[in-house]
């Protein structure tokens, strides 16, 4: 990403849409065979939904679609693309939503017999609806959403036979695919394709989708008819202990702010609320205009780095004290930063990169948490 021109605001967020989109090839990559169902829920992972879907949209190959968790995400995602491949993760929330679905054409997914019981009671009243395209999500071992065994049993045959039906979709959800030392995804996996044998599911009429990121990255014996590539697509590894750039992803938001100014502290001095940071020497420190109350981690701890970008050059300082609202606290010694500098929290910039997972670890938190809890207060800047 070519570095931006000069910002107009305190903090903000640099959203490269290149690089989603070289993200959604590198998933493309490790699934050469399936198609790919793009999630952009909670806003695109708090990127930006409008603007990340547009520029996914143009990578989308035929088959492939967009998925969200909710009707309310899936109206918006309409209403900027015109498009109707949009699958409803949570599905139905009651028979108003169903109804709104059913004349909409979206994807959605039947994870519960009460579902089947609401869709069954719209096909007798008469209504009229787009051809069906229905995920039945079933309970393989994470024990959240999805169908038992038997409720599968019972229901995939019905769908099946429904003369409005278009597509039908087996899915279910890995729990922990992204440890793979771990049993339980080969469990998983197993209890998957059981499912799929138990009803004969024909592979040229109906598809199987078991994998998101992880799964795309680490079990290419997962990968099935359809993949749903997440985090991967905003540039964060979702397998512990790895980032990004170690599956050749690129990282897509870029979250930025400016040093406010500069003290000099002595030894014995403390810093910030609390008073938990105890300045071990006579040192310098300077005040970076982000906060909790900019979706930067609260519980970030003393020593999680920024890069800062001083006098021509990227230097690393680590935080000094507590995250306040508004202001962080970095040790500047060896750093000859002056007020107006940029600072990098996250991301890429001026040729480095500091993965968000690296600052996630630090918080005890997942990259996903960190980026989709940005404020209204960060300028999103797309290029």
């Amino acid at each position: 990403m070519v570095d931006m021109p000069r910002v107009d605001a305190h903090s903000w967020a640099e959203i490269d849409l290149a690089a989603v989109q070289h993200n959604f090839r590198r998933a493309r990559h490790y699934a050469p065979a399936s198609r790919l169902c793009a999630v952009i829920k909670a806003n695109a992972y708090g990127h930006g939904v409008e603007p990340i879907a547009r520029a996914l949209s143009n990578e989308l190959q035929g088959g492939d679609c967009f998925a969200v968790a909710t009707l309310a995400e899936a109206r918006r995602v309409y209403q900027a693309l015109g498009l109707r491949d949009i699958l409803i993760l949570r599905g139905p929330l009651d028979a108003a939503e169903l109804t709104e679905i059913l004349a909409t054409g979206f994807m959605w997914v039947l994870h519960s017999p009460w579902q089947a019981d609401l869709l069954k009671a719209s096909l007798t009243q008469g209504m009229m609806f787009q051809p069906l395209r229905i995920w039945v999500k079933t309970n393989t071992g994470m024990n959240r959403l999805g169908m038992s065994p038997q409720a599968f049993a019972d229901i995939w045959p019905w769908l099946k036979n429904l003369p409005q039906k278009k597509s039908l979709m087996l899915m279910s959800h890995f729990a922990t695919a992204d440890e793979p030392d771990k049993p339980l995804a080969a469990e998983q996996l197993k209890n998957f394709q059981a499912l799929a044998d138990s009803v004969a599911l024909d592979p040229d009429s109906e598809g199987m989708s078991l994998s998101a990121s992880a799964g795309i990255l680490a079990w290419p014996s997962a990968q099935f008819s359809m993949c749903r590539p997440g985090i991967m697509l905003y540039g964060a590894s979702p397998m512990v202990g790895e980032h990004g750039p170690a599956f050749g992803l690129q990282p897509v938001m870029n979250l930025k702010s400016r040093l406010v100014t500069t003290n000099e502290v002595k030894a014995g001095d403390t810093v910030g609320y609390g008073a938990t940071y105890h300045c071990q020497q006579d040192m310098r420190v300077g005040i970076i205009g982000i906060g909790y109350g900019d979706g930067y981690p609260r519980h970030a701890p003393s020593g999680t780095p920024v890069l800062i970008h001083a006098a021509g050059k990227v230097y690393e300082a680590p935080l000094a004290g507590r995250v306040s609202m508004d202001m962080l606290t970095v040790d500047l010694t060896n750093v000859p930063a002056v007020p107006g500098d940029e600072v990098l929290l996250w991301g890429q910039g001026w040729g480095q990169q500091l993965p968000a997972e690296r600052i996630a670890d630090l918080c005890q938190t997942i990259a996903y948490e960190l980026f989709c809890q940005i404020t209204a207060r960060v300028k999103f800047i797309y290029q």
